[in-house]
């Protein structure tokens, strides 16, 4: 990537954890991805605000990443600041008139969150079980399993606004739709808000009964996901069907572009074997969408972000 003395004040303003040129195939699920101007991994809250406020200062492009899943950046990498957020505190409560109730930053993952509920005997995550990704991409993403979602559970969201002000928004201010929110449908290119802490609603229950849910979710996903470098489900489900079925009946399972395949075990798991880069997987996508369409006339819609791009 092309040095751009725009960014220098800015790399100085974030102080010597700031990284230049840094791939970004490093923080991501899939393993792709092209050089950064900036980037900075934050372990606290405080940190992103503080990153984000200052690329905006500087007038840099920036935007906030999580556990990196549900994306796929551009070979050619991004322009401006990228900001890991890592920030992963938890705390249980009761709330009068509510219950009992969890609030998590947002870098935390969601899988563990949804183990350590269930351990609590407290029920309302055990869908996110074995699920990737964290809490603000879940939210954002309106992440769901099992018959579960965010938008069922979720009370409020702290935000980042575009502006750089903070806010703590109501569950109805997202919009959920199914895999979406106010958030993720906002232009691309636009500067979005960043969910930075979530507190979702949860109830009493039987531990050894939500062990079991747990470990039967658990069971599920590993014998019918695949394990290895991939983004998750690359494609939302369409109306009344799934997309991996579809792909799978389109004879597309273990098709392969470059280093990229569609998975062997489901049709809806797009996998790096090693080698894969960004166009790869870009091009994969398009031979499934083409052949869906062209097969069944069903246009799938990507479920995953395409950032850089």
């Amino acid at each position: 990537m092309v040095a751009d003395a725009r960014f220098d004040g800015l790399a100085s303003a974030l102080g010597s954890r700031v990284r230049r040129n840094e791939p970004m195939a490093r923080y991501t699920a899939m393993r792709v991805g092209g050089p950064v101007d900036l980037l900075i991994v934050c372990d606290r809250t405080d940190d992103v605000i503080r990153a984000a406020v200052l690329a905006q200062e500087h007038q840099a492009p920036w935007v906030v990443l999580g556990g990196g899943c549900n994306v796929l950046v551009a070979d050619t990498g991004l322009r401006g600041l990228v900001i890991i957020n890592r920030a992963s505190q938890v705390t249980f409560q009761e709330r009068e008139g509510v219950g009992p109730t969890v609030r998590a930053e947002s870098g935390a993952l969601l899988a563990p969150l949804a183990r350590q509920t269930a351990d609590r005997g407290l029920a309302g995550l055990e869908w996110a079980a074995g699920l990737p990704g964290s809490v603000g991409g879940a939210v954002v993403g309106n992440a769901g399993a099992f018959e579960g979602d965010v938008a069922s559970i979720l009370l409020s969201a702290a935000v980042l606004d575009a502006d750089g002000g903070v806010a703590e928004r109501p569950a109805a201010w997202f919009e959920f739709d199914y895999r979406a929110s106010r958030i993720k449908r906002w232009a691309p290119g636009a500067r979005r808000a960043v969910v930075l802490a979530a507190e979702f609603a949860l109830r009493p229950a039987d531990p050894q009964a939500l062990a079991l849910r747990v470990n039967e979710i658990l069971e599920w996903r590993q014998t019918r996901h695949p394990s290895g470098a991939t983004m998750g489900s690359t494609f939302k489900n369409p109306p009344g069907s799934h997309a991996g079925y579809l792909i799978e009946q389109a004879g597309l399972r273990g098709r392969m572009v470059g280093g990229a395949q569609i998975s062997e075990r489901h049709g809806n798991f797009f996998m790096n074997t090693g080698t894969a880069t960004a166009a790869d997987v870009l091009a994969l996508i398009e031979v499934a969408r083409d052949e869906v369409r062209r097969q069944f006339g069903v246009e799938l819609e990507l479920e995953i972000e395409l950032v850089g791009w």
